[in-house]
């Protein structure tokens, strides 16, 4: 039978969209599959059923697609994304030289000078530089830059998000000079006689430089446009709700505006920049989580207790290697990097956040870094554990957590949010230039933070990688690494039916909205992605190849089709 609305047999308003012809892959335990589903007026679920069930309760007026043997999932959830830096570091007018559009570093130089020659003396950045894809790149010292811009300020930021790179006339604009504090968890490296090389490192340093060069893209209209932009590409890829996980408060009241437009692509739930102020303000309180029918709402407070691999900033227990590659990227010989707080700090901020009731969601991927969050956490149950436990919060990214410190981080109530197509990207990278094939192979250990207990979900970090949660399921499968094709730990993946989960129904329950969204049941939010292929049928290996997103639905709506 058709499941409808509670208390609503007699369906007084039919569906206005029935979508059947395929399977539905519903991922509600209680009814995992059925053949078709109804979407009422307000977007939310009517029925969801077998198809002469659902079919019967059609009207006239009612749109009836035949998905023609695809496959309908709920719209997946980006547990761990930047719209508001995709939109404006890589959208247009953007200069993007990720590694996956730029791939020669002689090529990343030729698009630089064309930018800056196409408009004298205007500010120029450029994103997504990757001194370990794009081996031919250079370190972009400030020397160099002065060289690609004399003039106009150049700003180039790393494609982690964790570094920058100015020049002179960017430093000046910036007012960034010897004398200038570095920020809280952040710095600008300086050079023997305390002088700023042009490399800012981390949150607070990277925007100050950013701000440089970002202009008018930063008020409205120009920060609406860059942001429909980016969720129109989210919902290309299938994606419904994507958190934005550095949201600036200043930046707020134009992401309230790009959600609340009618024809507005994403639902998006922000986790704030966290500051040592924000902490020790007696009136910073967490405003409570927004109902999915509001496409925008506050979840949490975001901390970055250490940096990324690329950039030899995560403190782990194993040193990086020496070599041609490490040295590349700055590192002295055998080196272990650096956090980004001293642990009294990091639990302290995290203390203080809980206590304001926020969420808190950390960035980490050292093990080292790793006991220094289950640390600061532990500090902020202490009294009252189920509280933290209702709160949910997050370890993001994941690189290096061990099977013992996912166990201990499930005890705490805490859950994990792992950046999987890091093994996709650089598997062969951690493996031959990093740290060594045994650490590859447990690098974004799923099926460890699985196993512990956790609710895992997966993400791709917004601009960091390609926005692609079926990318993301494709590496949880097979853990291969592109170009080669190499894989990187066999006893760490998962199955189909756990990827699907950790894009939908589980990162809905990070967000504290698992009543409303995540998965395909009657009152919860008509959601859909519709899939070419029923990705429970297609092999491991050809996942990537053969399953495509043919349509997406926020709450009923059409968003993108194929």
């Amino acid at each position: 039978m058709a499941r409808q609305q509670e208390g609503d047999s007699t369906m007084p308003h039919p569906p206005t969209l029935i979508l059947t012809g395929g399977p539905v892959l519903t991922m509600d335990p209680a009814a995992p599959e059925a053949e078709a589903l109804a979407v009422g007026a307000d977007g939310s679920i009517v029925a969801v059923g077998t198809a002469p069930d659902v079919l019967a309760l059609r009207a006239p007026s009612t749109e009836v697609v035949d998905l023609n043997g695809q496959a309908l999932l709920p719209g997946f959830i980006e547990a761990h994304g930047h719209p508001t830096l995709m939109g404006l570091a890589v959208g247009p007018p953007a200069l993007d030289v990720r590694p996956f559009t730029v791939p020669g570093g002689r090529e990343v130089h030729e698009l630089i000078r064309a930018a800056v020659a196409a408009n004298p003396g205007a500010p120029v950045a450029a994103y997504g530089l990757d001194l370990l894809l794009q081996r031919d790149l250079p370190l972009p010292t400030r020397e160099l830059l002065d060289r690609l811009s004399p003039e106009a300020p150049l700003v180039v930021v790393a494609n982690s998000g964790h570094a920058a790179y100015g020049n002179t006339a960017a430093l000046r604009v910036a007012g960034i000079t010897a004398g200038t504090p570095d920020p809280a968890g952040a710095r600008f490296v300086r050079d023997a006689s305390g002088e700023p090389t042009g490399e800012a490192r981390e949150s607070g340093a990277v925007l100050a430089l950013m701000h440089v060069v970002g202009g008018d893209r930063t008020v409205e209209p120009a920060v609406g446009a860059a942001l429909d932009w980016a969720f129109s590409e989210h919902a290309r890829a299938g994606i419904t709700t994507a958190t934005e996980m550095a949201a600036e408060p200043r930046m707020v009241p134009a992401l309230r505006a790009a959600t609340g437009r009618p024809d507005a692509a994403l639902r998006l739930r922000a986790y704030l920049i966290s500051t040592p102020e924000l902490a020790a303000d007696p009136d910073h309180r967490f405003p409570g989580h927004a109902p999915a029918r509001e496409l925008f709402g506050i979840s949490g407070m975001k901390l970055w207790a250490d940096g990324t691999p690329w950039q030899g900033s995560i403190a782990t227990s194993f040193p990086f290697r020496d070599n041609d590659a490490t040295l590349r990227i700055g590192l002295d010989h055998c080196t272990h990097g650096p956090m980004n707080y001293h642990p009294r700090q990091l639990a302290d901020l995290a203390t203080a956040f809980t206590a304001q009731g926020f969420p808190v969601a950390c960035h980490v991927h050292g093990d080292v870094t790793v006991e220094a969050v289950l640390a600061a956490y532990a500090q902020a149950a202490a009294g009252d554990p189920e509280r933290l436990r209702g709160l949910r919060p997050r370890l993001e990214h994941c690189g290096a957590v061990t099977a013992d410190q996912y166990r201990r981080a499930a005890e705490l109530g805490a859950t994990v949010s792992l950046f999987m197509d890091h093994v996709r990207w650089w598997g062969d990278v951690l493996a031959d230039d990093l740290f060594g094939p045994e650490v590859a192979a447990r690098w974004m250990a799923v099926r460890s933070a699985w196993d512990a207990g956790h609710r895992v979900s997966l993400h791709n970090d917004g601009v960091c990688s390609p926005t692609d949660p079926l990318s993301s399921i494709a590496t949880a499968l097979t853990r291969r690494s592109h170009p080669s094709g190499r894989v990187h730990g066999t006893t760490e993946r998962l199955t189909i039916e756990e990827a699907l989960r950790a894009v939908t129904a589980n990162p809905a329950w990070q967000l504290h909205l698992e009543d409303e969204i995540g998965m395909l049941r009657t009152g919860m939010r008509a959601d859909l992605v519709v899939l070419t292929r029923d990705p429970r049928t297609v092999r491991a290996a050809a996942f990537r190849e053969e399953v495509r997103v043919a349509a997406t639905y926020l709450g009923g709506r059409p968003t993108w089709t194929g």
